[in-house]
């Protein structure tokens, strides 16, 4: 019996998944409905698979799943969710996610990815998996240098509309020294202005991972 914590913030979603898991070879041991409530039960249950929503208050499914690279969990991480953006599913990849799957698939399709991460592969969602060659095939062959992972972090951050101070609370760093990143971030990817680099922060990020950043 494999354990698995679900992360999802809509009681209908946690209650439909609970039913479809019932009487399989999976045990839903915890449920979190935020982005740090779910890094909290990890470290509890320390569950073998996280079912984790992509779009959640307090940190996104992103959010954990970098984090728990980041502390090398060995829990296998499958994401959920209605939709994905380009940067989200490069990343995600370029992070060896184990799954991805559609929330308005087949639900076989989600016990068949289940089943085979279960079971030490991988599974993701066909049209996702075609996209994602498309995209790294468009995006690989550009000359524009690929992005430190500081740099990418102060992208995404722009992005969200954070304000120099915000960041440099975010990263405990001064502000001078975030001033000194953008500027480094301006020349490196061609822009003028913050704005510039707000706007067009999916493509560059996406860009990125497409080349292997990460």
């Amino acid at each position: 019996m494999k354990r698995i914590l679900l992360v999802d913030d809509h009681p209908m979603i946690r209650t439909a998944l609970e039913v479809l898991l019932r009487d399989t070879g999976f045990e839903i041991v915890g449920m979190a409905g935020t982005g740090e409530a779910a890094l909290r039960e990890v470290e509890r249950l320390k569950p073998d698979i996280l079912l984790l929503d992509l779009q959640m208050p307090a940190g996104s499914g992103m959010d954990v799943l970098r984090r728990l690279r980041a502390n090398r969990s060995p829990s296998r991480i499958v994401l959920l969710t209605a939709a994905i953006e380009d940067a989200a599913l490069l990343e995600a990849k370029s992070l060896n996610v184990e799954g991805i799957v559609l929330k308005n698939a087949d639900p076989a399709f989600l016990l068949d990815c289940l089943e085979r991460v279960a079971h030490g592969r991988t599974w993701i969602d066909p049209e996702l998996a075609e996209h994602a060659r498309d995209l790294a095939q468009e995006l690989a062959g550009g000359g524009r240098p690929q992005l430190a992972p500081r740099e990418r972090q102060l992208i995404s951050f722009v992005r969200k509309g954070l304000r120099n101070r915000e960041i440099a609370e975010q990263l405990g760093v001064k502000e001078g020294t975030v001033k000194a990143y953008l500027h480094t971030i301006f020349e490196k990817l061609g822009v003028s202005s913050r704005t510039e680099l707000a706007t067009r922060a999916d493509e560059f990020l996406t860009q990125d991972f497409a080349k292997g950043g990460g």
